[in-house]
């Protein structure tokens, strides 16, 4: 029986949390999207409708840029220049931490050195010096050479997307955090923290051990922070674009209602579809350099 890797479409990597939704400039009543329910009922529905604003962007965009760790198959060519180029079906590519590879499918080798990986935007880049390609027509040897356009079986794990966690325990002025997930982090990046009034810019120290829940920071916090509050380095556009889709989502459960254009017109009796259809659009013009083209 041979068995493949199926594509992880189950993963809830929301854009948002409920709190920096409630933050945001909506004008939307959040606590009466359940008739009768209490806050607790209210926020659980908040934060489903976020996760299917952030499955609707997802889906347009082709990926999913809140980081997280993937693997992968794919058929390559060594090229003519002496390396293997892969295309993940996620970026932007943070790390690589195991690449396999060979003329057998079922007979592969492991790169002993990761570290040796080039990443180019949407690109993974194996350089030829750092492969045992030894072939003939019958597979692998224990001598010769290489030949250009040998097809190779790949498979190979990597991290790729923007950090996007949420603190895990409060903290006052302290040096360092702890973060429910540490995936994306790297040592010496800045990153934000999303509080509202409280939101501030801090950047990780260089004693940080990569893929640790424990961030060291190069200076003290200036506030303090509960827990569930989000940080992270995602682009304020992509949020932007979440917080209108949900918007949008939100007032598909409405009726006609009195509403107010981006101009300073009134309107009344706008239909649903005229009513988020604006928001949605605004939405997707916003996160179209991101979008992935397959």
């Amino acid at each position: 029986m041979a068995v493949g890797i199926t594509p992880d479409t189950t993963r809830e990597n929301p854009y948002l949390t409920v709190q920096e939704y409630k933050d945001a400039p909506t004008s939307i009543d959040y606590n009466n999207l359940v008739v009768g329910g209490n806050q607790a009922a209210q926020d659980a529905e908040l934060a489903n409708v976020i996760l299917r604003a952030s499955s609707y962007m997802n889906e347009y965009l082709n990926q999913n840029l809140v980081a997280d760790q993937y693997t992968e198959t794919q058929r390559v060519r060594v090229n003519g220049q002496g390396f293997v180029a892969l295309h993940p079906n996620n970026s932007p590519i943070v790390s690589l931490s195991a690449f396999n590879y060979g003329a057998d499918p079922n007979n592969l080798i492991a790169l002993p050195d990761c570290s040796k990986a080039w990443f180019e935007n949407q690109e993974l880049i194996i350089p030829l010096s750092t492969l045992t390609l030894n072939y003939s027509s019958q597979g692998p040897l224990s001598f010769g050479g290489y030949s250009p356009r040998q097809q190779l079986f790949t498979q190979y794990t990597y991290v790729a997307g923007f950090a996007n966690s949420t603190i895990a325990t409060a903290v006052a002025a302290a040096t360092s955090l702890t973060v429910t997930s540490g995936i994306g982090f790297i040592a010496g990046q800045q990153y934000r923290i999303y509080d509202g009034a409280k939101s501030e810019r801090i950047t990780i120290a260089s004693t940080y051990t990569y893929g640790s829940t424990t961030i060291p920071l190069t200076a003290p916090l200036t506030h303090t922070h509960a827990a569930g509050v989000a940080i992270g380095n995602l682009p304020n556009a992509l949020k932007e674009a979440c917080i209108l889709i949900t918007t949008a989502f939100i007032k598909i459960r409405g009726d006609n209602s009195m509403t107010m254009n981006l101009t300073t017109q009134p309107t009344a009796n706008i239909g649903n579809n005229a009513r988020y259809s604006g928001d949605i659009a605004m939405a997707l013009d916003m996160v179209n350099k991101y979008r992935r083209i397959r």
